[in-house]
Order: C-alpha cells, then structure tokens, then sequence
C-alpha cells in the first residue's frame, strides 16, 4: 500500500526530469537573453542539449534592395551572441547548438523543435498587447499554439 497524498502530489509522483533537448528562439533582444539563460539554467549539466534558433525574414517590401553588407551586419550581431551563448553552455557540460535559417521565425522553431525532438522550447517576448498581438502577429503566440512539446515564454 502506498503512503498518504501529500500536497506536493501523489506518493509515488517523482519529479519530471529536466528536459535534455531545449529550443530557444533568439533574436537578440532582451527576452531572447532572458529565454536563453533560463534554458541553459533548465538544461541537465552534463547531458543537456541547446539550440539557440535565429530566423531571418527577408523584407521584400522595401523600395531599395539592400546591400550584402545591410544584410549582414544584423545577423553578425546576433550570431555572435549566440555563439557566445554557447561558449557560456561548454564548462556546465551542455552541448549547445547555433542554428540560423530563412524563414518565418514561429514555423522555424516548430521545424527546427521536430527535427531535433525537442524537450521545450523557449522563447521571449516584448510583452506586446492583445491587440498588436492581432495586428502584427506574435512569434510567442504561434509557438504555443503550434509546437509539439512544452513551451515557455519569457518575458
């Protein structure tokens, strides 16, 4: 016979184990550094896997088309600081990975979180309204209705 429930759940509810393989939307924003810290917090030291995910959207609706130096620079910045994020993972024993691809940022983190069987995703947000959230659409918001695990949002 089991013990008493408790109220920290059932007795013999163990604790769920931390997710080993976390998504992380990033864009170098603010919430995107405060989602990436706490995945490499969540992240078991020593068997954790992280992917810091950058989506890029090309504008086509701009008169002048830009130069490659224009395209690039944004991207550089934002690469680096995934790297460095990745750097920070190395000595908690976490592998952490830099993915960068084309598209609209909420259908690559589904797609990437598939691919990699993904734990958790987490992503930031810039704490936008309802209504600018209908306006302009929100990548938190697309996240949480279309992904296949667990998501958090950091704000």
């Amino acid at each position: 016979m089991s013990g008493p429930a408790t109220a920290s759940g059932p007795p013999s509810a163990a604790a769920p184990a931390p997710p080993a393989r976390i998504v992380v939307g990033f864009d170098g924003s603010p919430p995107a550094n405060r989602a990436a810290r706490l995945a490499l917090a969540l992240a078991p030291s020593g068997a954790g896997n992280v992917w810091f995910v950058h989506a890029t959207q090309p504008d086509h609706r701009m008169a002048e088309p830009l130069t490659d130096e224009e395209i690039v620079a944004p991207n550089r910045a934002v690469t680096r600081a995934m790297e460095s994020l990745r750097a920070y993972a190395q000595p908690r024993g976490l592998s952490a990975f830099v993915v960068d691809r084309e598209g609209a940022p909420g259908p690559v983190l589904i797609a990437v979180a598939s691919e990699i069987g993904a734990e958790l995703v987490v992503v930031g947000t810039r704490g936008r309204g309802d209504a600018s959230r209908v306006l302009l659409g929100s990548v938190s918001a697309y996240v949480v209705a279309h992904a296949p695990v667990p998501v958090v949002v950091v704000p």
